[in-house]
């Protein structure tokens, strides 16, 4: 575990370097807030509640970011991940949130629209209401846990400072967790200052 934190922040401060290395490419850097609606989340839950039945409500993002140059830009944001009712009794409810960090790499392909990658570390936490009879739950499960995402989408630049984007994430999380791993389709506004 000690490894995988170790790696995490050498990671990031090598692309902190690399951001910083390439920020001469822009007059000055800019930076950005926003917030998401996560549209779809599509939770995978360890093994105990694979069986039950699962209703999901959206989630949203708020972030603050810095776009280096063209290309290069990073984000450090909180998601209300979710909120999963698992059809069980007693009746479970599962809210997930999210602390995350993203490189993003941008790719124009038009005048006014860009691809978007990201690549990042996030720190997933579950919050349970109530386990069901006969279900065991770790009781590391609900600790925060870091894990790695990535993510692919699209930006449409209004005007200098507004844009629309649409992304779509995955995060891996620990096995022990509750909630093993989410794949999310969010869309959002940007403003640049």
């Amino acid at each position: 575990m000690l490894n995988k934190k170790i790696a995490a922040v050498t990671a990031a401060l090598l692309v902190a370097t690399a951001g910083t290395a390439n920020a001469g490419a822009f007059d000055s850097t800019k930076f950005n807030l926003g917030a998401e609606v996560s549209l779809l989340n599509k939770p995978s839950y360890n093994s105990s509640l694979t069986n039950l039945k699962k209703k999901t409500k959206l989630g949203a993002n708020v972030f603050v970011g810095a776009r280096f140059n063209e290309n290069v830009g990073a984000e450090l944001g909180f998601g209300f991940v979710q909120k999963t009712t698992l059809i069980s009794s007693p009746k479970l409810t599962n809210k997930v949130n999210n602390f995350y960090a993203d490189v993003l790499g941008y790719v124009p392909v038009a005048s006014k629209v860009s691809l978007i990658g990201s690549l990042g570390v996030g720190f997933n936490k579950s919050k349970l209401s109530a386990v069901p009879a006969g279900y065991v739950v770790s009781s590391t499960a609900q600790k925060r846990k870091l894990a790695a995402r990535i993510g692919a989408g699209a930006q449409y630049d209004f005007c200098e400072n507004w844009a629309a984007r649409a992304m779509v994430r995955y995060q891996k999380n620990s096995k022990k967790a509750l909630q093993r791993s989410n794949t999310s389709l969010a869309v959002g506004a940007v403003y640049t200052f």
